[in-house]
């Protein structure tokens, strides 16, 4: 079928029981192919040699007409001075490694706050196997394959965080029109997660206490104030001197570094100053715990299983203690939604329309709550 390709006729062209294309009367070698799934694809036909080639170019409306006309108009011009145009699409960043980078800064770093968190998966678990292999040659297998060895090695609920990240990766590939399918389309998550209830008892909390007092800097002062605090380990181990106003007794979360996009205040109880009274400050260093001076520590999983052993208590992660501390400023009658305040949550008791109009900060009440539970802390070590 031979017909001018417009937005209006694109939209009216159906689905048939066979695939059919629309070869663009303005454009030779430009078409539309029509799939019985509904999908539509914008493709351009040249000869190179002595074969005809086929360069897929996007697919309708992740692409615009007007964009993949000029895609196609450019790889003729290729051919026209003696460039395979898929060959050099091939070699022109199309490889693994610069995808996933591309995908990073583009996509995920201005979208998404654990950016670097996909940054490291993606990094670890795809780049590292299929760097150098163009991106269009990923199959469902490798991406089973990838999903297997972490699963073979114990890291069950890993292998759900690679597949979801390859998933977010291939759906923006094909949105750009990098890749006509995604071989993580009909695979599903391999393990079945089960949300976690741990919460520390008052036994476990005292061998942790007394194993990080024997820790040096910086997990020895860390792992109690994330408990201290009740926040979360990516906010406490970000925790800036400037972000601290030990005059008032208050760490201000940033809006960029708050999961809900919004500043939130942290009362700092007795318990958790003198956490940060014991950290050294380094000069021209504006983290509070690093080990480099230039960046935030990490290291956790290594540290965790180190306070497990000289504690000798398990089965227990860093987020724990943060669920550790609400369950205890509840057993210690404190109200839900003061308790949901300090834990800076956006939904739970006061959600909805009642969020919307309850604007009040709850602050002495948040600092009343937390100083409740730096005293039941302190006590534990008596």
């Amino acid at each position: 079928m031979r017909k001018t390709l417009s937005i209006r006729a694109i939209e009216l062209f159906k689905p048939q029981a066979k695939r059919y294309e629309v070869h663009d009367l303005l454009c030779p070698g430009f078409s539309l192919r029509v799939f019985p799934t509904g999908k539509k694809v914008f493709t351009v036909k040249y000869r190179y040699g002595l074969k005809q080639r086929r360069l897929p170019i996007g697919v309708h409306p992740r692409i615009s007409l007007a964009e993949a006309r000029s895609k196609a108009i450019e790889a003729l011009r290729l051919v026209d001075d003696g460039i395979d145009p898929a060959a050099r699409r091939r070699q022109l960043g199309m490889n693994v490694e610069s995808i996933c980078a591309d995908f990073i800064r583009q996509y995920a770093r201005p979208r998404n706050r654990s950016w670097k968190e996909a940054e490291r998966i993606l990094g670890r678990e795809f780049v590292a196997v299929y760097g150098q292999r163009d991106i269009r040659e990923i199959k469902r297998h490798d991406i089973l394959e990838l999903m297997d060895g972490a699963i073979e090695r114990g890291a069950s609920y890993q292998a759900n965080r690679i597949h979801s990240n390859l998933r977010k990766l291939f759906n923006w590939c094909m949105e750009r029109g990098i890749v006509d399918a995604s071989p993580v389309m009909g695979t599903k998550p391999p393990t079945r997660e089960q949300a976690r209830d741990r919460v520390l008892t008052d036994d476990e909390i005292r061998a942790m206490l007394r194993a990080c007092a024997k820790e040096a800097y910086p997990f020895g002062q860390f792992v109690p104030l994330l408990l201290a605090t009740a926040q979360r380990r990516g906010e406490v181990s970000q925790m800036k001197w400037s972000q601290i106003d030990l005059v008032a007794e208050h760490w201000v979360i940033p809006a960029e570094l708050s999961k809900n996009g919004k500043p939130h205040v942290v009362p700092l109880n007795d318990f958790a100053l003198r956490l940060l009274a014991e950290v050294p400050r380094f000069a021209d260093c504006d983290w509070v715990f690093t080990t480099t001076r230039r960046s935030p520590i990490s290291g956790f999983s290594k540290a965790l299983r180190h306070i497990h052993e000289h504690s000798e208590t398990s089965d227990w992660r860093f987020h724990d203690l943060r669920r550790t501390a609400a369950s205890g400023m509840a057993r210690a009658g404190i109200a839900p939604h003061v308790v949901e305040k300090v834990l800076n949550h956006i939904s739970g008791t006061i959600s909805g329309v009642a969020a919307v109009y309850n604007r009040y900060g709850y602050d002495a009440e948040r600092r009343a709550a937390l100083d409740k539970w730096g005293s039941f802390l302190d006590g534990l070590g008596e």
